[in-house]
């Protein structure tokens, strides 16, 4: 008799079933998809709730009580042992799964509107010369070569002699970019990305929105990112930079180093990979790790949002769908929550896996997400 396969049983399972039956059910692709996104579900959780070990008070600790008495041998043999049963209890701990869920709610009842439906045309628009042109494609190219852009996969346009472009995302769809240089910069939802026809003695562009950048590597023209808020200049790096008008600028370095800017040119800090760097209301300049993986996941098709309030979360899940957003009790909006699902599933689905994980009712009404 055959036996029913499910994803629960699978994901806490597995061992249960033959590879033969795992491979036939992973055949379907929304299986794996559903699979994938489940496990990313549990490791954003098991990254925000483990709590890692303080070797450095560890390693006083035992300092303190054993060192001092013992031959030189001995204690170095007892040191690596420690050093060895701390990485063995790291490693434990980060491989356990925990998932707790901590908010006090609110008893007001007055409505809080924290995003507002887009009913304007969605579309990708290159504007040039004051002239407008919707792209239809996911990909577009301006690499210089042969003074001939490259749209999509198969459009090719003349490169006119303009001073600029600005391309734009609407709601819901993101747009990969290869500049003149070579550098490649993936436009999320709802942001623009300005940049001249052609780079001479600098690299520079303006976003609004976010992107990741790849820039391609030129030590005698550096890469200048300006925004609204805050400014990086970088040689040849990859990083997110994220600079919606309702939240704080932020930029989170994956490789090489970025040099974060005053409005007047200054440095003002320098980051290293794993490192990020945002300006609060008042303008101070915040430099902080960061969870790079949690930062650049919209790139590869998932919302992950890692001890994020429940209002960035829904804003973000908003945007990406075109809806509004409503809190009838808006205390609900600081709830932090940890979550996960694919980019590429339907409103209701995302909403469904979000009540799963949350003690709140989320609803879809019309042109409008609601939390009641």
């Amino acid at each position: 008799m055959q036996k029913t396969i499910d994803l629960a049983s699978v994901l806490n399972s597995p061992s249960y079933y033959s590879e033969t039956e795992v491979r036939q059910m992973f055949a379907d692709e929304a299986c794996r998809e559903e699979y994938i996104a489940a496990i990313r579900t549990r490791q954003a959780a098991r990254r925000a709730m483990t709590e890692v070990p303080d070797v450095e008070q560890q390693w006083q600790e035992f300092c303190a009580s054993n060192i001092s008495e013992e031959p030189a041998s001995a204690s170095s043999s007892r040191l690596r042992y420690l050093w060895s049963a701390l990485a063995g209890a790291a490693a434990m701990l980060l491989a356990v799964f925990v998932f707790n869920h901590f908010s006090a709610k609110s008893n007001g009842t007055s409505d809080m509107i924290a995003m507002e439906y887009d009913d304007n045309p969605q579309n990708i628009v290159m504007k040039r010369a004051g002239k407008a042109t919707i792209i239809k494609q996911d990909s577009v190219s301006f690499l210089a070569a042969n003074n001939v852009a490259n749209v999509g996969k198969s459009q090719t346009a003349k490169v006119e002699d303009v001073k600029g472009r600005t391309l734009s995302t609407p709601r819901g769809m993101d747009l990969k970019v290869m500049l003149p240089d070579g550098s490649e910069i993936w436009l999320n939802a709802e942001s623009s990305l300005s940049f001249p026809e052609s780079f001479d003695k600098e690299r520079r562009v303006n976003l609004s929105g976010e992107a990741y950048f790849k820039i391609a590597r030129d030590t005698k023209r550096p890469f200048t990112v300006t925004t609204e808020r805050m400014n990086v200049k970088v040689l040849g790096t990859e990083f997110n930079f994220r600079s919606y008008s309702t939240e704080r600028p932020q930029v989170s370095l994956v490789k090489g180093s970025v040099e974060v800017l005053s409005n007047k040119g200054a440095v003002e800090a320098i980051l290293s990979p794993g490192q990020g760097a945002n300006i609060d209301k008042e303008g101070a300049l915040h430099v902080n790790d960061v969870d790079i993986y949690a930062a650049v996941q919209w790139k590869d098709g998932f919302f992950y949002f890692q001890n994020q309030t429940l209002l960035t979360t829904l804003q973000e899940i908003a945007r990406w769908y075109n809806v509004g957003v409503i809190f009838k009790d808006a205390a609900m909006a600081n709830e932090k929550i940890h979550f996960s699902a694919l980019r590429q599933e339907s409103l209701s689905q995302t909403i469904e896996k979000l009540n799963m994980v949350l003690d709140t009712d989320i609803i879809v009404e019309g042109k409008n997400i609601v939390v009641r």
